[in-house]
């Protein structure tokens, strides 16, 4: 734990802008590799119908890009956003108990049966 990640918490709470998008920009790929499991494993289509948004972020990242005449598939950037607006909501229960990093609550977050039955609800309705 850390001075720093209270200090960063506690900015997030008061809806700091530049406080969240440090936030944002250290966990993307955190993120990014979640909403790709969970998509990849519900996808809608057929591989080759559309191009994975998720998959051109984690390449923009990288500084690569790709050309393809598929359609974008948003599904995912939706997923990306609202993991996000989940973290945000959750991120203000972090208090560094048991020395506990700021990092290793953010994944156990994302790793939580938890958020992923929260996401299956988000995504299809109460039937979970």
């Amino acid at each position: 734990m850390s001075k720093a990640s209270l200090e960063l918490v506690a900015k997030i709470a008061l809806d700091d802008d530049v406080a969240w998008e440090g936030f944002v920009e250290k966990y993307t790929d955190w993120v990014l590799y979640k909403a790709k499991k969970w998509c990849v494993a519900h996808c809608p289509y057929s591989e080759g119908q559309c191009f994975c948004g998720l998959t051109h972020i984690s390449m923009q990242r990288k500084g690569k890009t790709i050309k393809t005449d598929l359609p974008e598939c948003d599904e995912g950037l939706d997923t990306y956003i609202w993991v996000f607006e989940q973290l945000r909501r959750r991120i203000k229960t972090y208090s560094g108990k048991n020395e506990c990093l700021l990092s290793t609550f953010v994944w156990t977050i994302l790793n939580s049966h938890e958020l992923y039955v929260d996401w299956l609800r988000w995504k299809y309705g109460r039937v979970f």
